[in-house]
């Protein structure tokens, strides 16, 4: 175990220069020792205390009134009145029908959709609606056995089957988007909020730090470590994690690379107070996908590493879902697309259309199209060794936020990301993909080798990791791990997870430049 530590450690001082920017990085959730810091956190500490019943009491009630509502849709459309003269059990029916929001509220209950629990920390409406489903389906089934019950006893109300399952399936498709909806106003309104504590101060605790921050409803309070690495401040050691949590109110740690002994951080985090949730940054993290399981060999876990390849029958599905989405997206946004190239069109002289040839799936050239977003001359402006100079990305890309080269239309178009909307067209004609990688020009390709190249495997997509990510905030490396992380992890749930999520990213215009 000694040795195993002594090995940790090394590792994560290797990490110590790459990581001496840690605070300046982050926009210094770690408070000094001031009064006015510690006012700060006081005011930090109530408000998340204060906020911990809000958002589960906003998102009950949605629940309990969007079931309701669809309910009273399902017996619009289901309900007949009589026609023989006999009274109409449409009173009756509503009264037992009152049943199934609640039973479904409770089925919610049960399945923890309303826990105010740290884990989920990163929840969002996509990644609930499996227990969503599961949960009306119980709800379903309770009512239904209710009405069977009703009518063993001769009891006039009488739910038609079909009315519970019209209502569940209006159900299922209203109550994510109006969980979104909620989740979108309390972070308009700041009431939900989570205090994170990250145990190491490496070069991953600055990554951390870096994803964390772009959630609003998430504060870093600081990190703990033994041996922080030269010029982080630590709110304490692995002995103070305790006191830490309880001052700070934490409500999930965080553990990265510390240089701490496994065995005394161990102890430290078994000591945690239940309500703290507790993630482990596993090393070899690169390796691992969101399709890799957690095995046990006598009592010791074990992470498989799920084969980063795409079957024909996985290739044949994303094909068909990007055909038959695209098209519904490229019928739904034609106005758009009238306007955004009328916009181009009169901006400056030009094409509406920017051309550029792309490398696709196994190294393969084709053209992409954009809406035209710079002047005319810009590709010819950019072995301008002043615009080479100013480039703000790593690796063999070329990315700078204040760009002379791009129009004030054009400017508006990739804040937005309606500059790549003609890229449907691609998806459709077989170049493209809906989601994938990001697709790179031929000089940034030929400079991709190793395990990176793994993403030359698929399309490159219109949207991907890297685009609900950081988009152009993210380093080559980073880039690269999230290709091979998406190739090696792809799903149909994942794709449309990603384009659940491209939405809300692209209107909040982050890293879009």
């Amino acid at each position: 175990m000694r040795r195993q530590g002594t090995a940790l450690a090394g590792s994560a001082r290797q990490e110590a220069d790459l990581a001496a920017s840690f605070l300046e990085a982050s926009d210094s959730p770690l408070l000094p020792k001031t009064p006015q810091g510690d006012l700060t956190r006081a005011v930090g500490i109530v408000t998340s205390r204060a906020a911990r019943i809000g958002p589960r009491v906003a998102l009950l009630l949605a629940d309990f009134v969007v079931v309701s509502v669809c309910e009273l849709v399902a017996v619009s459309i289901v309900h007949q009145t009589p026609t023989d003269g006999s009274a109409s059990a449409l009173g009756p029916d509503l009264m037992l029908g009152a049943v199934l929001p609640l039973a479904a509220t409770l089925a919610f209950l049960a399945n923890g959709l309303y826990k105010r629990w740290p884990r989920q920390l990163m929840v969002n409406t996509f990644s609930e609606l499996r227990d969503v489903v599961y949960a009306l389906a119980v709800a379903g089934c309770f009512v239904l056995g209710i009405n069977h019950l009703f009518g063993d006893l001769e009891v006039r109300a009488s739910f038609a089957p079909v009315t519970i399952v019209v209502a569940l399936l209006f159900s299922v498709f209203t109550i994510p988007i109006a969980r979104g909806l909620v989740r979108a106003g309390l972070r308009a309104a700041a009431v939900e909020h989570f205090r994170v504590l990250i145990v190491g101060s490496g070069m991953m605790a600055s990554h951390l730090l870096r994803y964390l921050s772009w959630d609003p409803r998430i504060t870093v309070v600081g990190c703990v470590d033994d041996d922080p690495t030269p010029g982080t401040e630590v709110l304490g050691s692995i002995d103070d994690l305790s006191d830490v949590c309880h001052e700070h109110a934490v409500d999930q740690v965080i553990v990265s690379f510390s240089r701490t002994h496994p065995a005394e951080a161990i102890q430290r985090l078994q000591a945690l107070n239940p309500k703290i949730a507790i993630s482990i940054v596993p090393r070899y993290f690169e390796l691992l996908t969101w399709r890799s399981s957690v095995k046990e060999i006598a009592g010791l876990a074990i992470i498989d590493v799920a084969p980063g390849s795409l079957s024909v029958g996985a290739q044949v599905a994303k094909r068909a879902f990007d055909i038959c989405f695209g098209s519904l997206i490229v019928l739904l946004l034609s106005p758009l697309f009238i306007a955004s190239a009328i916009a181009v069109k009169l901006s400056s002289p030009g094409p509406v259309f920017f051309r550029q040839t792309r490398i696709g799936r196994g190294g393969e050239p084709f053209v992409m199209l954009k809406f035209r977003s710079m002047y005319a001359d810009a590709e010819k402006r950019r072995s301008d060794p002043e615009l080479t100079q100013a480039n703000e990305v790593d690796g063999p890309l070329f990315k700078m936020q204040d760009d002379p080269r791009v129009t004030r239309v054009g400017a508006w178009l990739r804040r937005s990301s309606f500059d790549e909307l003609p890229q449907l067209f691609n998806v459709l004609s077989g170049d493209m993909s809906l989601v994938g990688p990001r697709p790179f020009i031929p000089a940034e390709a030929g400079q991709i080798a190793g395990s990176a190249a793994r993403r030359f495997d698929v399309r490159p997509g219109m949207t991907g990791l890297w685009q609900i990510s950081g988009r152009s905030h993210l380093s080559y490396d980073e880039l690269k791990r999230l290709d091979y992380l998406y190739v090696a992890s792809w799903s149909l749930l994942w794709d449309l997870k990603i384009l659940w999520h491209t939405p809300a990213r692209v209107l909040r215009g982050h890293g879009a430049f």
